[in-house]
């Protein structure tokens, strides 16, 4: 057998209930009491009625677990067979544990981003952000029309989990930096949080790259731990504090260019549900999936300015030989990943293919039109 199919050949009832109580005891939760932890719900049918945990890498009051509380909510009230609860960061388990709760059975569901669950597998990554990459409009264009859910879940069930697009927060920034970038000398032995393809990208020009919980990325960068991070942009930037431990503030994000956030969930549960229990949650996790994306839209540019205009951050462009040489590098880097293993080959090959086709149609019509938006001519502003 192989490595899925060992994985869910050990999912009885029995053996769940038995790796749940033994990954709540590793991962700390004997610190909540017996009675806390007896008290989290199994995964249970009783009349139909299904109680799920999710697990979020995300703090509760971020946006990010704002996100995923709505979802939970649309579910319970909208289901009478199945409820779910969240627990965010660090209530259950460590942030970027969340995808092993489910792998383990002690949870069904978690929400994150693919390049969370590298100690896994690499190819979630891909369906996250691939550097130099789709934007968000074209993300969701390849996800709901392009046949990416379904190229993309093919690599989530090969370690066991359902996968669904449930976020995504749009073009990044190039993060905070402690020394500015004027060449690619400057990465040599820069210390930065940056996950997934870019930080694998940024390695390779020597950088020290490191993944960190959202929790951990302020105080490592305030303590000189690190020396530059990347988070999101603006608004959850400002709200993380990260201008009181940076000086510079880079643009543009050209390692997560858009970023799909995923709602994984344990094949072995997901396959329990009736059509219509599935194609309600199908149906919450696309509405959270557009919500996401549109709340950053909307408040970026408020936050934006006060991070200029009232915390004196300094912008900064990355030089146009940096952006060259980086998108030369990333197209290398990212193909000698995805040649390790065929899942990952797979949903790399599908993605690039998808953003060749997309490139032609984005570069006749967004392209030209944002540049003909920018003449000089006179329009109302506020």
């Amino acid at each position: 057998m192989d490595r899925r199919e060992i994985f869910m050949a050990k999912k009885t009832k029995n053996s769940k209930s038995i790796k749940r109580r033994n990954f709540l005891k590793g991962a700390g939760a004997a610190a909540l009491g017996a009675a806390a932890v007896s008290s989290f719900p199994a995964p249970a049918i009783s009349g139909g009625h299904m109680e799920w945990i999710a697990c979020s890498a995300f703090g509760k009051a971020s946006g990010l677990g704002k996100a995923i509380d709505r979802f939970a909510s649309y579910i319970n009230n909208a289901s009478d067979k199945l409820k779910i609860t969240v627990y965010h960061g660090g209530e259950l388990v460590p942030p970027l544990e969340s995808l092993d709760a489910v792998r383990s059975g002690a949870a069904q569901m978690a929400y994150g981003a693919g390049y969370y669950w590298t100690n896994i597998s690499m190819a979630p990554s891909f369906s996250a952000a691939l550097p130099f990459g789709l934007t968000a409009q074209e993300q969701n264009a390849w996800c709901y029309y392009g046949g990416g859910i379904e190229a993309a879940d093919k690599a989530y069930n090969s370690i066991g989990v359902k996968f669904l697009p449930m976020g995504n927060t749009g073009n990044q920034m190039g993060g905070w930096f402690n020394k500015e970038i004027n060449s690619l000398a400057d990465f040599e032995g820069l210390k930065i949080r940056m996950p997934g393809l870019g930080g694998e990208v940024l390695k390779s020009f020597g950088a020290n790259t490191v993944l960190l919980a959202g929790a951990d990325v302020l105080p490592s960068l305030a303590s000189g731990a690190i020396d530059a991070t990347e988070w999101i942009g603006p608004a959850a930037d400002l709200g993380k504090g990260l201008h009181q431990a940076a000086e510079f503030y880079y643009n543009p994000g050209w390692h997560e260019p858009a970023t799909i956030l995923d709602c994984s969930i344990d094949m072995f549960e997901w396959e329990k549900l009736d059509d219509a229990t599935k194609e309600l949650i199908t149906v919450a996790s696309k509405a959270v999936n557009m919500e996401v994306l549109s709340f950053f839209q909307a408040v970026n540019d408020s936050s934006y300015q006060k991070l200029i205009n009232e915390h004196g951050v300094q912008m900064r462009q990355l030089p146009d030989p940096v952006m060259n040489a980086l998108g030369q590098r990333a197209g290398e880097v990212c193909s000698a990943i995805a040649a390790e293993d065929p899942v990952s080959q797979a949903l790399f090959s599908h993605i690039v293919e998808f953003r060749s086709s997309i490139l032609r149609w984005t570069n006749t019509s967004e392209k030209e039109y944002m540049r003909v938006r920018s003449l000089p001519f006179t329009y109302p502003s506020a």
